[in-house]
């Protein structure tokens, strides 16, 4: 799951591509439109936003610069080949079809 990224450009990102190894998990909050796409269990050391056309996109690193996570708000669907349309993913049809659905948790104010 690891991935290229640009220097510090704030949405500009050169040759990123998302590489999907393992199964992801969508945990998802209809109610706010939005979707988190966890690729793996890690420390979010940033987030960066994400250009995308048709919904607000953050990216989550890890303290090795490796994307672990993608927060998609705005999406009205959210099957994860739907999800993966807004970044630049790698991956392969057998690792989707494992990906897991759950309820966002609700986080108490």
């Amino acid at each position: 799951m690891t991935a290229g990224s640009s220097p510090d450009t704030g949405n500009q990102f050169n040759e990123l591509v998302i590489l999907i190894t393992e199964p992801p998990v969508v945990e998802i909050d209809t109610e706010a439109t939005a979707a988190y796409i966890r690729l793996r269990e890690a420390p979010v050391a940033r987030t960066k936003p994400f250009a995308s056309e048709h919904a607000f996109v953050m990216l989550d690193f890890d303290a090795e610069d490796n994307v672990i996570g993608i927060e998609i708000v705005g999406q009205q669907e959210f099957s994860i080949r739907e999800l993966i349309k807004l970044v630049p993913v790698q991956t392969t049809e057998s690792v989707l079809d494992r990906t897991r659905y759950v309820s966002a948790k609700l986080q108490a104010a």
